[in-house]
């Protein structure tokens, strides 16, 4: 590593689009890099009780929860974040930060998508704002954007099966996600932040080609780090 100052980087994606496999392969390709999955886990057991399933009220009821799913959304990551922030660790040789989707995007993302259909009222997105004005500081530097159609996504996120997303996830809610990437990503400015976009319409987790294909990318996207 060349540089002691802490570099974050996200992976940003829809739901399915690959961003839970590409982090891990990135983890055996990128050891020296520092690693934040998504906190799934812990939006589907408030207090470790699996009987207070948030990610699961959300989806079942939106217009209810989703407020209450994009606090604490952005609580969990606030506090991952700042553990890795301060674990003395090899600070020197660990100063890369690579993770699963970002406070960015859940503002960027989902708290704008809820507050475009009517599921986060005026006065609850200008609170949201209020505590998101708290982790700009903790912006990405560099954004690892994994492009795929949402009719892929919508298949595989049928085939993982997860318990929350059956029946409840529409193609209509991935493409609306798809479209706010897009907005975020492709059509706003982003001055301070380095955008590297991965078609991932093709499966990659077991395809050695495609993999090399993306990891070729990301060594140049990410050459001046490691």
């Amino acid at each position: 590593m060349k540089s002691k100052q802490y570099t974050l980087i996200s992976i940003e994606g829809n739901i399915g689009s690959g961003k839970s496999t590409l982090l891990r392969l990135m983890q055996q390709k990128y050891p020296d890099l520092r690693f934040i999955a998504e906190p799934v886990n812990e939006w589907q057991s408030i207090n470790g009780d699996p009987t207070l399933n948030l990610l699961g009220s959300f989806y079942e009821e939106p217009s209810r929860w989703a407020y209450t799913m994009q606090v604490y959304a952005f609580y969990s990551r606030l506090k991952h974040w700042k553990e890795v922030l301060s674990d003395p660790l090899n600070p020197e040789d660990r100063h890369c930060i690579l993770s699963e989707r970002s406070i960015e995007a859940d503002k960027e993302i989902f708290a704008v998508n809820g507050h475009k259909n009517g599921m986060i009222n005026k006065l609850e997105f200008a609170l949201y704002e209020k505590f998101y004005e708290l982790a700009l500081l903790m912006n990405c530097q560099m954004i690892i954007y994994l492009q795929v159609d949402p009719d892929v996504c919508f298949s595989r996120m049928q085939k993982r099966a997860r318990d929350e997303e059956k029946n409840t996830i529409s193609k209509e809610y991935l493409t609306q996600i798809h479209d706010r990437h897009e907005e975020w990503l492709l059509r706003e400015t982003h001055q301070n932040t380095s955008i590297l976009v991965l078609n991932g319409d093709k499966e990659f987790e077991s395809d050695l080609v495609q993999q090399n294909k993306m990891f070729n990318a990301i060594d140049q996207f990410l050459q001046e780090l490691l």
